[in-house]
């Protein structure tokens, strides 16, 4: 079966050692239990309608085998297991205990065979065990007589099918000895696992190789087994406790790997492998080592652990947290000392994420040296570095769940050296929860609180203060619940959000009115300062005289917006901790306060916050003695270019501005080009508030989602208004000339000078030389785009001169304040009227 073993001789050995390895054989057997007819799992489960088939006695010898033909039909054999399948009963006995295999195939059914004792209790069943869908059992069977149903998963209703029913000795299963174990000298063996092979003692359904070894004295014993196509999965036997150790993916990937000390004595190996769904073909082989580990070098070389994971207990589904850490090396030698590269991952339910590739370095990773990402997972001798940094993940359904942090060492060659890791349970809630609050919607106190159970589902209680029992609307309820999320999840820790909690309360208030939370208010509020900004600093008027803009200038515009900025949050801060402390106080807040808060903290967070970290980097810059180019300016800088990075640059500032309503857009684009040119931190402060203000709608609707009241119209349109609705802008005029010549016929030629100095001729265009005097000529549609815009109107005078005007599309006649042409008039020479408007083409009719 394509075995290889590299293993000691048997003639090598003593005589006490073989008998101690075949003992070890057989008390392991004793351990699995051979099964006697005598000892069924259970009662028996019925008889069947049909008689049995007796198939004889499978002898001792290897290659025996006793095979059955037969057919299930579509109304005679009942099963005793399955309704509404047929199924034969076969009879065998076993001569001489030892292992067996029951084989049931068939081309068209979908075969499953049942192994039962004499008495009818059943021993073991199987689906697909086999290849395909043949179905397939394989045990140890002390001698006697054994009953064997033949059935079918799919039932009467797939139609008859013929089968073939098989039951053989199954040998080459008794384990290989390895030999003896000693120190620098390591057991292999290799080889493949296939259908044919022995199925596993534990698991029967996957193929299985057995092997022993003697450890003459206890130690530390690492066995791996390694396939590149196969699932491995190791056993550990020991002959007086049975299964002592089990793996499936210690090894890496999917070899399996088991270390541990072993006291002096004989041992089996069990290499097996999952031979189902899509973990494996069908053959694929393995290569098992069994190594003596030298345990004091192993304590002087390097061995990274995860030490501590923090979380928090309770997170909310869909709301990003940190997962702080703390690795370090606890080993006695440096890991720079064998080279190769780290990686620190975290996996929780549909949630992988990993550092890049740390190298490690003579100052990093040395012996009892422990790195943490937050002060939570530190002790009182870690450290920081840069690469291990916390992991930011998002759990998106509710329930309890689990995070894993492991860290993984990989040598010069990319071979995975070491592994460690930890797990913490925590639970995913549906939304927020919070303690009973009071709050105040249309002059009424109500009580509210949200409470989740053991799986995480958030229940929401509202009742009016003054009669609890009193049913609620769905309305009102919204509001409510709406004015306690506002109170506990933003006003309660409002000066602690990162985004402010940093922000100085400098300067005289400046009082600021914000219409709401949503984009497009922010976006308004922004452009509304940006351009009073620019309107104020005198760079406009630079600029058109063509002067350079130097950056002193510019550092000056950022100042004087942080400042701005500065002064309007102390506004809103003194009036948060006004209504903190009257809340504290036991008053309830209201809706309009709830509301006002959450529109103040969007401003100050995505439009104040930007402003003022622009001017701190100002004047951080200004203060070093590298200016700019100081490293801790740049890291600054950094941070600031993080926030900008939604993208959008120019475009996102003119949809701003248009949509603010801004005189000279374009003026103030090229402006705002030269300045980012001058000072790119100017650009980045700027990209950063419009990047955060686009993305308020979206953080007010997860808002709304975490307190369940997303399906509200009401709260949304409350957070969210719509743009008001705009009437449609007429197109403008267009700007034109009629123009005109003399021909060598006497003719007048006609047509129309467009603005940007593009001419139009229409088909009809010339006025007869005979043409009667007084009577108006008109030409046919002048087109523009495609579109008629009107004609071209002409007459000849008395006194022997062309009068021109113009018919619009609407009928309106349009005179210009030029439109005479001479009687004199030279020929060839085009001559041009006063400029006119003329309205656009009129809407085509649908």
């Amino acid at each position: 079966m394509g075995l290889r073993v590299s293993v000691v001789s048997a003639a090598g050995l003593g005589l006490r050692v073989l008998l101690v390895v075949w003992a070890a054989v057989a008390l392991v057997f004793a351990v699995l239990a051979l099964w006697a007819p005598g000892a069924a799992w259970a009662q028996p489960e019925g008889e069947s309608v049909c008689g049995v088939v007796d198939l004889g006695a499978l002898g001792g010898e290897a290659g025996s085998v006793l095979e059955a033909d037969g057919r299930w039909t579509t109304q005679d054999c009942d099963s005793r297991f399955r309704a509404g399948s047929d199924a034969l009963t076969f009879r065998f006995e076993v001569v001489e205990g030892g292992r067996v295999r029951v084989d049931l195939t068939s081309v068209v059914g979908d075969s499953y065979l049942y192994l039962l004792a004499e008495d009818g209790g059943r021993i073991a069943d199987n689906d697909d065990g086999g290849g395909g869908l043949d179905a397939r059992v394989e045990h140890d069977l002390a001698a006697g007589v054994y009953l064997v149903e033949a059935t079918t998963v799919g039932g009467r209703g797939r139609g008859p099918a013929d089968f073939v029913l098989s039951v053989s000795r199954v040998t080459g299963c008794e384990p290989v000895h390895l030999g003896s174990l000693e120190p620098g000298v390591d057991l292999t063996a290799s080889g493949s696992w296939t259908l044919d092979t022995c199925g596993s003692r534990f698991v029967v359904e996957h193929p299985a190789r057995g092997y022993s070894f003697e450890l003459p004295q206890g130690g530390r014993v690492l066995i791996d087994l390694v396939s590149e196509h196969g699932d491995s999965v190791l056993s550990l036997v020991s002959p007086s406790r049975g299964v002592i150790s089990a793996n499936d993916d210690g090894g890496g990937g999917r070899n399996a790997r088991i270390e541990r000390y072993l006291p002096a004595g004989v041992y089996l190996v069990e290499a097996t492998t999952y031979l189902e769904r899509d973990l494996q073909p069908l053959v694929a082989d393995f290569t098992l080592v069994i190594h003596l580990v030298d345990e004091e070098a192993g304590q002087r070389s390097f061995q990274l652990k995860v030490e501590a994971i923090h979380t928090p207990d309770r997170v909310v589904a869909g709301e990003p947290f940190e997962v702080n850490y703390r690795v370090g090396n606890l080993g006695g030698g440096d890991l720079a000392d064998a080279g190769g590269r780290v990686v620190v991952y975290v996996v929780g339910p549909r949630v992988f994420e990993r550092t890049a590739s740390i190298i490690p370095s003579a100052d990093s990773w040395r012996a009892g040296v422990s790195y943490h990402t937050g002060e939570r997972a530190a002790s009182a001798t870690s450290v920081s570095l840069s690469e291990v940094t916390p992991f930011e993940i998002t759990f998106r359904r509710p329930g309890p769940a689990w995070v894993f942090v492991g860290i993984a060492v990989f040598d010069e060659a990319d071979v995975e050296v070491g592994f460690h890791g930890i797990w913490r349970n925590l639970v995913v809630l549906s939304g927020w929860t919070f303690d009973p609050v009071t709050v105040k919607v249309d002059g009424v106190d109500y009580r509210v609180s949200a409470e989740a159970d053991a799986d995480g589902l958030v229940t929401v209680s509202v009742s009016p203060v003054a009669d609890p029992g009193a049913e609620v609307g769905p309305s009102l309820r919204a509001r409510v619940i709406y004015a306690a999320g506002v109170r506990t999840q933003v006003l309660d820790g409002i000066f602690d959000r990162p985004a402010i909690s940093a922000l100085p309360v400098s300067g005289e208030p400046e009082t600021i009115s914000v219409a709401n939370p949503s984009s497009r208010a922010l976006i308004e509020a922004f452009t509304g300062r940006y351009a009073s900004a620019i309107g104020a600093s005198g760079l406009v008027a630079a600029l058109a005289a063509g002067e350079a803009i130097s950056p002193t200038a510019v550092e000056d515009l950022i100042l004087g917006t942080a400042e701005t900025a500065s002064a309007r949050y102390a506004s809103m801060a003194a009036s948060w901790r006004a209504l903190q402390e009257r809340v504290a106080g036991g008053e309830s807040l209201s809706l309009a306060e709830a509301f006002a808060v959450q529109s103040e903290l969007a401003y100050a967070e995505r439009v104040i916050s930007p402003a003022v970290t622009a001017g701190e980097i100002v004047q951080a810059a200004r203060a070093a003695d590298l200016g700019w180019q100081d490293p801790g300016v740049q890291a600054m800088v950094d941070g600031l270019a993080q926030r900008a990075s939604c993208g959008g640059g120019e475009a996102v500032l003119r949809d701003a501005l248009e949509v603010a309503g801004v005189a000279d857009v374009d003026g103030l684009l090229a402006l705002d080009a030269e300045l980012r040119t001058v000072l790119p931190v100017y650009g980045l402060a700027n990209d950063s508030a419009l990047c955060a203000a686009t993305a308020a709608d979206a953080a007010n609707s997860q808002f709304l989602e975490r307190l369940s009241i997303a399906g509200s119209r009401e709260i949304r349109q409350l957070l969210m208004p719509k743009p008001p609705s705009m009437e449609p802008v007429a197109p403008p005029p267009h700007r034109l000339r009629i123009i005109a010549r003399l021909g060598e016929d006497g003719r007048v030629e006609h047509g129309v000078e467009l603005a940007g100095g593009e001419q139009i001729l229409p088909s009809v265009r010339f006025l007869p030389a005979d043409a009667p005097v007084g009577e108006w000529q008109a030409s046919s549609d002048i087109k523009v785009d495609g579109a008629p815009i009107g004609k071209v109107r002409s007459r000849r005078l008395a006194d022997g001169r062309v009068e021109l005007g113009f018919q619009s599309a609407v009928g309106e006649e349009i005179a210009p304040d030029i439109r005479y042409l001479p009687a004199d008039l030279p020929a060839g020479v085009w001559l041009r009227s006063g400029t006119i408007e003329v309205p656009p083409a009129p809407p085509a009719l649908e």
